[in-house]
């Protein structure tokens, strides 16, 4: 009879473990956008590889309705997502003309960017997953604090990203509200 408890408190312990464990390890909005950044080098060699201008104001227009439309379906309100979606394009788009201007002198070999099909519906779900996880937050009332602001920063590590283009998307993201 011990044997069963000690067996069904050592299972109970185990699985509050592995909740808590699985509760630690959701990746914070600054790893996202990190991942969602890391893409870029694969877009801006596609829209080289295919002689594509690195600025298409179609697809951002398309991107930018879909994130206010998803923000809007998950309480927040659509116009402060609005700035934190530009700033990330803007990023996004200031590391692949960086990534082009460095393969002028010296292409990159013995690599292939993947299909711009998948890279983009790669970002897509991450974007996704940020709005997600910012409602969230924004749902269980935390606020965001200077020890936020550079775990954020320190998160988003892209070669050819800037401080100011980091600066530039925390200072937008602090502007998210929810709907009232």
């Amino acid at each position: 009879m011990d044997y069963k408890i000690y067996s069904a408190v050592l299972l109970l312990a185990a699985a509050s473990f592995s909740a808590a464990a699985a509760s630690n390890t959701a990746p914070s909005i600054g790893s996202l956008v990190n991942e969602r950044l890391s893409w870029m080098k694969d877009v801006a060699g596609y829209k080289a590889l295919h002689h594509q201008a690195i600025e298409d104001l179609k697809q951002e227009k398309k991107v930018l309705e879909s994130a206010v439309a998803d923000a809007e379906a998950l309480g927040i309100r659509g116009e402060s997502v609005k700035p934190f979606i530009q700033a990330q394009m803007d990023a996004a788009k200031a590391i692949q003309y960086r990534y082009r201007a460095d393969w002028l002198p010296a292409p990159e070999a013995n690599w292939h960017p993947r299909p711009l099909d998948e890279v983009r519906y790669q970002i897509s779900q991450l974007s996704d997953q940020i709005l997600k996880t910012m409602a969230e937050r924004l749902n269980a009332g935390a606020r965001l604090t200077e020890r936020d602001k550079d775990e954020f920063i320190n998160a988003i590590q892209q070669k050819n990203l800037h401080e100011q283009d980091k600066q530039r998307i925390w200072n937008a993201m602090k502007e998210i509200t929810l709907k009232r």
